[in-house]
């Protein structure tokens, strides 16, 4: 039960935030890819959090690397649906679970009318 409210009530927390306040928190630095979880499995810890990274810019830039493979897009973050947009050579959604000043956990969202079963990804600085 405590870990319910607990839950709960930094589930509240994170999202008081307001979305500049969120913007800031996520181009407050690099973002390294703690875990991944697919389809409700336990989460895969990174091998090597090194080559797995996030840089949000302020000037709508965001830098992503998976094992020496850089891309860079240009993002938005939508305040309604929580929502990060990113636009490149594809189009990615990101659904902002949890968010502090040190974690980042997203929910990477392939198809916006259907989204269930979709990785989460856990963010750390």
């Amino acid at each position: 039960m405590k870990k319910l409210v607990l839950a709960l009530f930094l589930g509240l927390f994170t999202f008081t935030a307001k979305a500049q306040d969120i913007k800031d928190i996520l181009t407050s630095g690099k973002w390294f890819v703690e875990s991944i979880q697919e389809k409700g499995e336990e989460p895969e810890l990174s091998s090597n959090k090194d080559d797995e990274w996030l840089v949000f810019t302020k000037d709508g830039k965001v830098e992503e690397n998976h094992f020496g493979d850089s891309k860079t897009f240009s993002w938005t973050y939508d305040e309604g649906k929580k929502m990060i947009k990113l636009s490149g050579s594809e189009t990615i959604f990101k659904r902002v679970i949890e968010i502090t000043d040190n974690k980042l956990i997203i929910e990477l969202v392939e198809d916006l009318e259907n989204s269930d079963d979709n990785l989460m990804i856990t963010y750390v600085k």
